[in-house]
């Protein structure tokens, strides 16, 4: 959670800092719109891993709730299974992507692409981590809750 306010306070200083330079100064700086852009990415990256932490992603359960404990298990499986996969194939195409963009520069700072894009291999990576952490394991309280809900109803 540190990690992604830090990012947010340097996202909010940056559009500050950008707005005081056009409107104030008369003069805009180029390499604020795309700090901006890098660090609200980070962001939402580091804040996503935060929010499976506590429950705080939308999960849709009207149907699960009505059905038998069997059926219901197979499907909560099968659900661990495709995100789990999916997030999986995610970091795998980040790892992939950020390797073919170290040639590349950003236009404005002039740094690797890559550095802005590692945003998506460590965030994912860090999602699975903590995905399999909490909601298959069930490091926290607030999984081992959910978790006899799901299974006593």
């Amino acid at each position: 959670m540190f990690v992604a306010g830090v990012f947010l306070v340097i996202n909010i200083s940056d559009i500050l800092i950008s707005i005081f330079f056009r409107y104030f100064l008369k003069d805009s700086l180029v390499w604020t719109e795309e700090v901006a852009r890098f660090t609200l990415i980070y962001s939402v990256m580091f804040g996503s891993v935060v929010a499976i932490s506590y429950g705080d992603h939308v999960n849709i359960t009207i149907i699960l709730e009505h059905l038998p404990v069997m059926i219901r298990k197979v499907i909560i499986t099968l659900r661990h299974l495709l995100i789990i996969g999916i997030i999986g194939y995610m970091t795998y195409l980040g790892i992939k992507y950020v390797d073919n963009a170290w040639r590349f520069r950003t236009l404005a700072l002039g740094i690797p692409k890559a550095i802005p894009l590692m945003s998506i291999p460590i965030g994912m990576g860090l999602f699975l981590v903590q995905y399999i952490l909490v909601e298959i394991i069930g490091v926290n309280h607030y999984s081992k809750d959910k978790k006899k809900l799901e299974l006593q109803k």
